[in-house]
């Protein structure tokens, strides 16, 4: 089986822009309810702006914003996704360099490993808690394994990014219904309205293989202003990261 990397190389912008490998949208947008505000109530809006990996003082996500509030721009390392709007101010275009995936840091670091192939369960805010996950063992066979997450009572912390980014519109189209692609409908299916606090990850014998946990350290107005992430596996080898986060 894969080993989740122990050295946990964040790259949030990254888990769930699934939606910018399609490069051209034409549509524009009808939203659906997504649930963020039932669950969370009155959240004060804030875009991040920069998170840094504290240990080699690095900017793991740096998200640029035009005079508007719309996202222009989001570099991880040396990637960067750029983004185009219509002159109705909807997102049709994404182009530029790196993976096409977006999401908080326990689905981030899930995905680097395994292959995640539904969702099963949902709590009753609408977060996912239950992942079905696909692997290969030693002998090349697939193996399906769980991901069991759980989450905290605070507002998702990228869902106003999200927003400013147009991903929130196209994930919540109505039209999509009829004819989305499976990576959107995915994407959708992955959108929490809480932040992730941990992810325990089940092999099929329902034995514990790795965990990863979330510590956040949250201002007054319930976003963010660390967190440590930590990642252990079922032999006790795991490692440790922090990050800041600041806003606009």
């Amino acid at each position: 089986m894969k080993r989740i990397t122990c050295r946990l190389n964040l790259r949030m912008f990254k888990a769930l822009f699934i939606i910018c490998g399609f490069g051209l949208f034409t549509i524009s947008c009808s939203s659906d309810d997504d649930g963020f505000l039932d669950a969370n109530g009155n959240v004060v809006k804030k875009y991040i702006e920069r998170i840094v990996d504290q240990r080699t003082n690095e900017s793991i996500l740096s998200v640029n914003y035009d005079g508007d509030g719309r996202v222009t721009s989001a570099s991880s390392g040396n990637d960067t996704k750029y983004f185009a709007y219509d002159n109705n101010g909807n997102l049709n275009r994404v182009s530029g360099g790196g993976d096409n995936i977006i999401t908080s840091e326990i689905i981030n670091e899930i995905h680097k490993a395994y292959e995640i192939g539904d969702v099963l369960q949902y709590d009753n805010n609408g977060n996912p808690t239950v992942l079905e996950l696909y692997d290969e063992d030693y002998y090349g066979n697939l193996e399906i394994l769980t991901a069991e997450l759980s989450y905290d009572d605070k507002p998702f912390t990228f869902y106003y990014t999200f927003d400013a980014a147009g991903i929130i519109d196209i994930l919540y189209d109505v039209r999509l219904q009829f004819y989305a692609p499976q990576e959107i409908i995915m994407a959708k299916k992955l959108l929490p309205v809480n932040n992730p606090v941990k992810a325990i990850i089940k092999d099929s014998y329902n034995q514990e293989t790795f965990m990863i946990t979330v510590n956040y350290n949250y201002d007054e107005d319930d976003y963010p202003e660390s967190s440590t992430v930590i990642a252990i596996d079922n032999e006790g080898n795991g490692g440790t990261d922090t990050y800041t986060y600041t806003y606009r």
